[in-house]
């Protein structure tokens, strides 16, 4: 029933830039999906069900992925972000994203350390693929995107595949999955096919994303439209028959 064409993300890879460790800022030889990340609990994910809460997922469960169609979850872990608000330092504060700021047709809170996926002409004319990836973190600001206090604990969900992949949520937004709960430094410096092994992400630093968030406000102003990105509010099982 479902079906989706391959997605050529071209062969250059950048590492990924979080160092989360086990804990805040924590630093080693491996990059671990540390308490920031994962998606907030209540956030609406793609499934071969319907659209469904993340924490409502379960291993095995069929998630719609940007790339391969309707995936198994491999494994999922589940954690609280943090306990009390007063122990969360203002670095690791949720974000508060509006309706259609980044694809997302309903607003949705996004965990700092968490990779979102934007399509933008102006990243194919930089990095010569229109589809990048961008720490939540460095969207504060853009589109209205705003740090806020959580009010108590945030759980995350964090879904693992066979591969690294991205999935639709909030009806519209694109987050990235790892495809392992640990992610290997080694691994992150390869070259790798970008259809095989889905490492062909292109992931921005701080000061690549600045300059191209910069450029996509240029863009919305030029069309006349705060959120003139064409993914906007779309259906992403509009795309299957």
């Amino acid at each position: 029933m479902f079906g989706l064409g391959q997605v050529n993300f071209g062969s250059k890879t950048k590492t990924l830039r979080q160092e989360t460790g086990s804990t805040w800022g924590a630093g080693s030889m491996s990059v671990t999906s540390g308490p920031a990340s994962g998606l907030a609990a209540g956030t609406m994910v793609a499934t071969a069900m319907g659209w469904r809460p993340v924490e409502a997922i379960a291993r095995g469960d069929l998630v719609l992925t940007f790339d391969r169609g309707m995936q198994p979850v491999k494994n999922l872990t589940k954690s609280l972000a943090w306990v009390e608000p007063d122990g969360c330092p203002a670095s690791q504060w949720p974000l508060l994203v509006p309706a259609n700021a980044i694809g997302n047709a309903q607003s949705m809170l996004l965990l700092p350390d968490q990779l979102v996926m934007l399509e933008s002409d102006s990243a194919e004319i930089l990095y010569g693929d229109p589809f990048t990836l961008i720490s939540a973190s460095d969207l504060a600001g853009f589109r209205d995107i705003q740090r806020i206090c959580p009010e108590g604990p945030v759980e995350s969900v964090m879904l693992h595949f066979e591969h690294d992949e991205v999935v639709f949520a909030q009806n519209g937004a694109l987050v990235f999955c790892a495809g392992n709960t640990v992610i290997r430094l080694d691994d992150l410096f390869k070259e790798k096919d970008p259809v095989t092994e889905q490492g062909g992400y292109v992931s921005l630093d701080a000061d690549e994303a600045l300059f191209l968030l910069e450029c996509l406000e240029d863009e919305d102003c030029e069309d006349g439209d705060y959120y003139a990105n064409p993914r906007n509010a779309a259906d992403p099982y509009a795309a299957f028959g």
